[in-house]
């Protein structure tokens, strides 16, 4: 099934039942239903054809789901991109993608857009809230029909590309497909005991451009739900609407948790009570955050653990398993938990042949919400993905239970508030300010955001260097969350025979105390 073809269900027996509730306004399915199919509309008009990439640049809105929809009708493939980047960030990614269409619906993107290189990759039609773009947002989707359109769209099967990180420095577009959408959504309905459907309400405030965010927007849709969509995370707002719309669900990482416990005040007299339960991912948490949120909350807690390769979610802790943990078996919440309905998982040594329990190696999954390539990356997905696994690039353990206990990152990824940044694309850009002589950044533990980047630098002669200078030089070059906000001065960089510095003797004084190389 297509990806639209869920949501039309649900609008053909109820359209006039509520699909988003944005800011105070409700949108209802036959709402929703209309945008998509002028957006869509329009698409046509503009040429687009199926497999084409249809770029947007904006923050959680309706627009963005009509645009999803919009893509699926037409056999496109939606490209959302991270708002948070650089312009020249964003430059690489619309290059890369080769999206001959920018859309952005969102007004708070006009400087971001304005910043942008003239010839921006393959974009030639941009459409947007400026008078001044190409074509103007509301004037061009005002001038589209919303009668239904017929296309043959079962052959496509691409609708989302997500850009993730890579360690080669660049960004690389997960391709994923209306089959790994429909694995996510099954694996959910298994693995959850509450479960999204007509008269449910989820709330969503994490990114579009995360599969985090456009996840958990897409499954309770799929489902016929109803969302309270944020435009961004807010800890105050995030309360307010919990309790005013009675919402059953939603995903929540550790970090916006804890803002929301140390910020917002009353908590204790707030009502809660039509909330189930509340699934974190991006990093663990820790038992006293869980012990404050527990008695907040009062529901059930899931830790998700999942990469944009995976189309999201594929091990869960379960709500039992959390009780286990705060009932004398702390050990558990060190686990990402056990492998969903479908997903197999396996720990592989560095020829990658299956480890035993208990033994140390690179985890690999395999399940059908695997992604199905790295765009226009064959050689990057030939190392990604082996005979239908997914190679993590973390190492874990299972043990005898099936529980899956990360170790340390194989890559270097530094996972920072849910925000994955590579250090590589930090370092290119630290290694070109005039005293940098040698440049490492590695991820060390901060107690709101689980990790935060480390600039570790070698001066040149008689060279001096601060933190807030530091700072000046990646700003407008990086994206705000990738900028170092720690800067540390060495003599010299630890480093093998072969030259490669050896950031694990950087990292380890500041993980010292602590089993895993991860937080």
């Amino acid at each position: 099934m297509q990806l639209h073809q869920y949501f039309d269900f649900h609008v053909s027996r109820a359209p006039e039942s509520i699909c988003l509730i944005f800011e105070n306004a409700q949108y209802s399915y036959g709402d929703i239903a209309k945008q998509s199919q002028k957006i869509a509309a329009g698409l046509l008009a503009l040429d687009v054809e199926a497999n084409d990439r249809v770029a947007i640049l904006c923050e959680n809105c309706p627009e963005y789901l009509s645009f999803l929809l919009a893509c699926s009708r037409v056999g496109a493939v939606a490209v959302p991109i991270n708002y948070r980047l650089a312009p020249p960030e964003v430059a690489f990614v619309l290059e890369d993608c080769q999206a001959g269409i920018l859309l952005s619906p969102d007004e708070s993107m006009s400087e971001l857009i304005s910043s942008l290189p003239p010839t921006s990759g393959a974009v030639k039609t941009l459409i947007a809230t400026d008078q001044a773009d190409q074509y103007h947002w509301e004037t061009w989707l005002n001038s589209q029909t919303s009668t239904p359109i017929k296309c043959d769209t079962y052959n496509c099967e691409a609708v989302l590309q997500l850009y993730t990180s890579g360690t080669t420095g660049k960004p690389k577009g997960v391709v994923l497909g209306h089959d790994n959408l429909t694995s996510l959504f099954a694996k959910s309905v298994v693995a959850v005991e509450h479960k999204s459907g007509p008269g449910s309400r989820d709330l969503v405030s994490a990114p579009p451009f995360h599969i985090g965010g456009a996840g958990t927007l897409i499954l309770p849709i799929m489902a016929g739900g109803s969302v309270v969509l944020h435009r961004s995370f807010n800890p105050f707002a995030v309360v307010e609407d919990l309790e005013k719309y009675r919402v059953e669900s939603s995903f929540i990482v550790p970090a916006m948790i804890l803002a929301i416990v140390q910020m917002v005040p009353d908590l204790d007299k707030r009502d809660f009570s039509a909330l189930k339960q509340i699934m974190y991912g991006a990093s663990p948490i820790s038992t006293a955050l869980l012990k404050q949120a527990l008695e907040i909350f009062d529901c059930d807690f899931y830790q998700a653990y999942g990469m944009t390769e995976t189309c999201g979610t594929i091990v869960t802790l379960s709500p039992e398993d959390h009780r286990q943990a705060l009932a004398g078996k702390p050990e558990l919440l060190e686990a990402a938990g056990r492998p969903q309905a479908g997903v197999e998982a396996k720990v592989v040594n560095s020829s990658g042949e299956p480890l035993p329990c208990g033994e140390i190696g690179e985890l690999m999954v395999r399940s059908t919400s695997n992604m199905l390539e790295y765009f226009n990356r064959p050689e990057a997905t030939a190392e990604t993905l082996v005979d239908g696994w997914v190679k993590t690039g973390d190492s874990a353990i299972i043990d005898g239970e099936g529980y899956i206990f990360l170790r340390d990152r194989i890559k270097d990824m530094i996972v920072s508030g849910a925000e994955n940044i590579y250090p590589i694309e930090v370092e290119n850009i630290i290694s070109q300010h005039p005293s940098v002589g040698d440049v490492a950044v590695i991820g060390i533990p901060d107690e709101k955001y689980g990790e935060t980047p480390l600039a570790c630098v070698v001066l040149k002669p008689e060279a001096e260097l601060n933190i807030d200078e530091l700072i000046g030089w990646c700003r407008g070059k990086l994206a705000g969350y990738k900028i170092p906000r720690k800067l540390k001065i060495y003599e010299g960089l630890p480093r093998n025979p072969s030259g490669k510095i050896l950031k694990r003797d950087l990292r380890e004084p500041f993980w010292e105390g602590r089993e895993r190389q991860i937080n």
